[in-house]
């Protein structure tokens, strides 16, 4: 018993002085004070657009694009000249070019000499009236800029040539000689009446002045009765030509119009913009800004439209 007890006093001694012995520490690294980088995000790119409109001047002077301007319907303007008063400035412009032995001068004027003389020609001043057919023919023959055998026949050599005359007179209210001395010799200035003037009258009735010694009364056609109104108004017509020249009247719109327009890189509502548009029936031009294409202007087309682009989409409607 005492020799184990020897034994496990020895081993705790032997312990203890082991444990006394150097102890080695393994080193263990401090916490570093530098921050963990992150990596930067992804830029993603941001699309913008701006919708804009407003009216038209109705003028048509509103360009919304470079090429789309507005153009706005306006009523039809009312016409200058009756159809007879074209028709003897028509005539007269062609008839002018006839050289005749008695002419005072070789002065040819042009159509627009000619309307200046009888600006005030309008529906009002100087309206159409029915032609007879013998009225047609003689018209539709001296206005043929194709074909001036009637010109010359009534224009070149005697002044009066028949029937031909007579519709030419009945018609438009002047003799063939008083219309070349008027639109013609004097073509170059405006005269207030009718130049050159002659006895306005059938030859019917004249030959019946010559013959009053059978006690016949002398009465005028119906046809020339006419005449001699409208010979009225072509004088007054020359008068206030000068007088009171025709002023061309403003145009006024017919409708109102007005303009819209998509701005910006937003592709995709871009497009949804030219859908919308076209669903609606209107004509849509698109300028490029900026990208591939830079400086074209015409019409809107969505497969055209590319990544990177920036545009300008437009149309205009009118009410």
């Amino acid at each position: 018993m005492k020799k184990n007890n020897h034994v496990i006093v020895t081993l705790v001694v032997a312990s203890l002085l082991t444990a006394c012995g150097k102890t080695e520490f393994t080193p263990v690294s401090e916490p570093s004070n530098k921050a963990t980088a992150v990596p930067d995000q992804p830029v993603v790119p941001v699309f913008g657009y701006k919708l804009s409109n407003g009216t038209c001047n109705q003028d048509s002077s509103t360009n919304v694009l470079s090429c789309l301007k507005c153009d706005v319907p306006v009523n039809p303007q009312v016409r200058q000249l009756s159809v007879k008063g074209q028709a003897l400035a028509d005539v007269m412009f062609l008839a002018c070019q006839v050289k005749n032995g008695s002419d005072r001068n070789n002065f040819r004027p042009s159509k627009e000499m000619i309307i200046d003389k009888i600006n005030r020609a309008s529906n009002d001043m100087y309206p159409d009236t029915p032609r007879t057919p013998m009225m047609a023919q003689v018209v539709e023959g001296l206005s043929n800029a194709n074909d001036s055998s009637l010109r010359k026949k009534m224009f070149g050599g005697l002044w009066y040539s028949g029937n031909y005359s007579t519709a030419f007179e009945t018609y438009f209210g002047i003799a063939v000689q008083e219309a070349k001395s008027t639109f013609c010799w004097d073509g170059n200035v405006q005269t207030p009446q009718i130049t050159n003037s002659v006895n306005f009258h059938s030859i019917e009735f004249i030959q019946c002045g010559y013959s009053q010694g059978d006690g016949r009364p002398c009465v005028e056609s119906q046809a020339y009765q006419l005449a001699s109104g409208y010979r009225s108004q072509l004088q007054n017509v020359l008068t206030k030509s000068i007088t009171e020249p025709y002023v061309a009247p403003n145009a006024e719109p017919q409708k109102n119009c007005g303009w819209d327009k998509f701005e910006g890189d937003d592709l995709i509502e871009a497009k949804k913009q030219i859908k919308k548009w076209q669903s609606e029936g209107r004509t849509i031009a698109m300028q490029v800004t900026k990208g591939d294409g830079v400086g074209y202007c015409g019409n809107a087309n969505a497969n055209s439209i590319k990544q990177g682009m920036s545009i300008a989409l437009a149309t205009y409607s009118c009410k």
